[in-house]
């Protein structure tokens, strides 16, 4: 049986935080008391202009720092935050087998510490409206929710890769579960950008795959799981970021299709999830001169009103992406607003620097003194209407999520099923054209190149190689190895009979890994050992290793995949994945 844990808007407080230990429990439940009377839910005509615009306003804030945004929640001046964390982003923690569990549970505490803090506050302010906490769930390439103390997603690549909207949609709705259960409440996804250029250095893994079609389908699958489960959904990054060539995180990419190229291959993805009612699409900060050659997407006028409400008929909340991006870069807070509001956004992702959260934290209030100052002209720059209309739709959605009253969050969330699901309809066996499967009775050397926060699931996957096989060496290398890894390497192939080069591509291709790799294919060419390519993140790098005769793909190095990956080379399990993409 279920197990259920009750959880407020003010995540796991009681009536002494009102002062008042008189309350009735439906009353202190909801945190929504004072002297033992429940206050109303406010509309959006009961708060100030200062208040409406912090009702639009959702900065980022790290774990471990919400301080810095104290004043700024018991003000009124922001609507709730987008969750991250310092490491990973900008501190990079030696991470091992060793440590990698004790590491992601102490990031757990620091999550739910946080989000407490910012509750408490929340619950403390003028109206004691609760916050919109969303957090970027993703997998594969992108590692931050594991930073965060979260259970590690599979990619959406993995999910598209089973075919199967059933593994999505199970997925999806577990996902929404461990969002709630962290006391979180807003998913800022699912990606429903088409990946169609395999040289894109953002989205890859992130997306469902290169058919617009397919994406589309999924999208909405995953959409509904969220919706369906008490979580909003942001489909992003529209109208599409996958034809990009540079990362908007650093700097101002540009998409120059024709228009109806761009319907077709990019934009139409968005529709499926739209038409079924998806709370939210958070818009890409791109430049599509054929539908705007002046403005990037999340400041287009002609884009986020004139395409995505107009012509897709999109009724629910537009978020900017995050207005700290590269792509943004140098234009003040005060501008930022101006342009934002402009161009149809409900919902503004203010932030700053992430090494700079003195600065950052100054924004809310800059944004509120900014909106007011603009009403003495007399043309005002800002729309009071606009503004006003947005905060109604944040009210509306919180109030539609269940905020205002307690709410039921399961503790078991079927995560860990639908995890297993998806890998084991997922991880594709690309080619054998030299039938080295199933591997039995075979001395192997596996080199395996990651990041530390995949340490323990590499560890899976040799395991499971070792329960079955006489002899397995493995030589676990970072991303970017040393002159070390490439002797231990050398050694390990060593009177091998079978080798498994495991790599890992990330936004772009590691130099140091792929010439290593290469020439490790050269050695068991030359020593007439079968190599086998087992790609374990970024299915794209597999073009460039044409001599690779097996081939498997993992789409992302999670427990599950990399134990399914071995035992498909056990010949244990059937391979079930297709590839979601097109090798060029």
């Amino acid at each position: 049986m279920k197990k259920y844990l009750f959880l407020c808007f003010a995540f796991l407080f009681t009536a002494p935080v009102w002062g008042d230990s008189a309350l009735t429990a439906d009353c202190a439940n909801t945190g929504r008391c004072k002297a033992g009377v429940e206050i109303p839910v406010p509309t959006v005509d009961d708060l100030t202009l200062r208040e409406q615009v912090g009702q639009t306003i959702m900065p980022r804030v790290l774990i471990g720092e919400q301080k810095a945004f104290k004043k700024a929640v018991l003000n009124g001046e922001v609507t709730g935050f987008f969750i991250k964390a310092k490491e990973g982003a900008v501190t990079h923690p030696k991470i091992t087998v060793k440590n990698q569990a004790r590491f992601i549970a102490r990031q757990r505490k620091r999550l739910e510490k946080t989000i407490r803090d910012l509750n408490k506050w929340a619950a403390e302010s003028p109206h004691k409206i609760p916050l919109l906490l969303a957090v970027d769930y993703e997998g594969g390439t992108v590692t931050s929710p594991m930073f965060m103390g979260l259970k590690q997603m599979p990619s959406n690549m993995l999910l598209a890769a089973s075919g199967d909207e059933k593994v999505v949609a199970d997925m999806y709705a577990a996902q929404a579960k461990e969002i709630l259960l962290s006391g979180a409440n807003t998913a800022l996804g699912p990606v429903t950008d088409v990946n169609s250029n395999p040289l894109n250095p953002i989205i890859q893994t992130r997306s469902f795959g290169d058919n617009s079609a397919d994406v589309g389908r999924f999208s909405r699958v995953a959409s509904n799981a969220l919706e369906n489960n008490g979580v909003p959904s942001f489909t992003k990054h529209f109208p599409g970021h996958g034809d990009t060539s540079s990362d908007s995180h650093y700097e101002q990419p540009v998409t120059a299709l024709p228009a109806e190229e761009l319907w077709q291959t990019h934009i139409s993805a968005f529709q499926p999830a739209i038409t079924a009612g998806g709370t939210g699409v958070l818009s890409a900060h791109v430049v599509y001169p054929a539908l705007d050659d002046e403005n990037t997407a999340s400041f287009s006028a002609k884009i986020l009103k004139g395409l995505l409400r107009e012509k897709m008929g999109f009724k629910g909340i537009i978020a900017t992406d995050g207005l700290d991006m590269g792509a943004v870069k140098g234009v003040g807070v005060e501008e930022i607003v101006r342009r934002a509001y402009g161009a149809g956004n409900n919902l503004l992702l203010l932030s700053g620097d992430i090494r700079d959260v003195k600065t950052a934290r100054t924004y809310p209030g800059r944004a509120a003194d900014y909106v007011e100052y603009t009403q003495l002209a007399a043309e005002p720059a800002v729309s009071v209407e606009f503004v006003r209309e947005s905060a109604g739709k944040i009210l509306q959605l919180k109030e539609r999520l269940g905020l205002f009253q307690s709410r039921a969050v399961a503790t078991d969330t079927g995560f860990d099923k639908a995890a297993k699901q998806a890998a084991e309809a997922g991880v594709t066996l690309v080619r054998d054209g030299q039938n080295l499967l199933p591997l039995k009775d075979k001395k192997v050397c596996a080199v395996l190149f990651a990041d530390g926060i995949f340490s323990l699931q590499l560890r899976a996957f040799t395991d499971t190689l070792s329960t079955h096989l006489p002899q397995v060496q493995a030589v676990y290398a970072p991303r970017t190895p040393e002159n070390t890894d490439e002797q231990a390497a050398r050694a390990c192939m060593d009177g091998a009979d079978v080798v498994l080069l495991s790599t890992s591509r990330t936004s772009v291709m590691d130099q140091k890994q792929y010439a290593l790799v290469q020439d490790l294919f050269k050695l068991a060419a030359q020593n007439n050992q079968p190599a086998a390519l087992v790609s374990l993140l970024n299915p794209y790098e597999i073009a460039l290793y044409p001599q690779a005769k097996t081939v498997i793909a993992l789409y992302g190095p999670t427990a599950d995949t990399a134990r399914v990956a071995a035992e498909i080379l056990l010949g244990l399990r059937p391979a079930k994945g297709h590839l979601p993409i097109k090798l060029k």
